[in-house]
């Protein structure tokens, strides 16, 4: 619980700040539905009223959040995107960047992210899900031109970024930064060499390859038709499986 006058101590800014870091934390850990607002009073040390100066509403709270979950998303993605790389560096890239600087950085906001998402107003659903579908498109933009040089397999697009962006997002679900021996540069890593082998054409020169990354390690599938592409999916999930397995062996 934060001391209610170290509270009132803080810069108006600070204050709603607090409000919604708390806020997150405790739908993150309580859930959205079985949260109030009282709740989040309490844990502030101030009352119930004292939040109206900030916020209006539990779903206000909630939309706070996925907009700045969104603006997390999409920060220094289309920078990254403008530099003058090779496809399949961008998708390195692109992954990392998921991985470390979205997922990870901010573990609680995006636990609430994946897990609330039918708790918003109607509204602030259809305008998330907009920005999500944006999202995929970039990575299915990187596919796109991958395949178009020759450095990709054909694979169908959408089903490959949801697939990757599936597989990295669950990080939420068993990833304790305080408790797991693996950092979060070893867990992108590792989600990178198991990826490669799904979607890149054939073997890069090790000069060619991305920095901390290493070479992929699993058979190659030659037919890209959906059925395939679902089996290899399946793979990598139970490599995945193994992967937490060992984490939670660890902690």
């Amino acid at each position: 619980m934060i001391n209610r006058h170290h509270f009132k101590g803080l810069d108006k800014s600070v204050r709603r700040q607090k409000i919604i870091d708390t806020a997150t934390d405790l739908f993150q850990k309580k859930g959205y539905s079985s949260t109030s607002l009282d709740d989040v009073a309490k844990e502030l040390g101030v009352s119930k009223a004292a939040l109206y100066h900030y916020v209006s509403s539990k779903d206000e709270l909630l939309s706070i959040i996925y907009t700045h979950s969104i603006k997390n998303i999409f920060m220094g993605t289309y920078e990254m995107l403008d530099m003058d790389l090779p496809p399949n560096e961008k998708l390195r890239l692109f992954i990392h960047n998921h991985i470390k600087n979205i997922i990870i950085k901010s573990l609680p906001m995006f636990a609430v992210f994946f897990s609330e998402e039918n708790q918003l107003l109607e509204k602030d659903y259809q305008n998330i899900r907009k920005e999500k579908r944006k999202y995929n498109h970039i990575l299915e933009e990187i596919f796109k031109e991958g395949i178009s040089k020759g450095v990709f397999k054909k694979v169908d697009v959408k089903l490959q970024s949801y697939a990757i962006l599936g597989m990295c997002n669950w990080i939420y679900k068993w990833y304790k930064p305080d408790l797991n021996r693996y950092s979060s540069d070893d867990i992108a890593d590792h989600f990178i060499s198991l990826l490669e082998t799904g979607y890149l054409k054939k073997k890069l020169p090790d000069d060619d390859r991305g920095p901390g990354t290493s070479k992929p390690a699993y058979k190659k599938v030659k037919s890209e038709d959906k059925k395939q592409t679902l089996n290899k999916l399946k793979l990598l999930c139970s490599d995945v499986i193994q992967l937490i397995d060992e984490i939670e062996k660890s902690t």
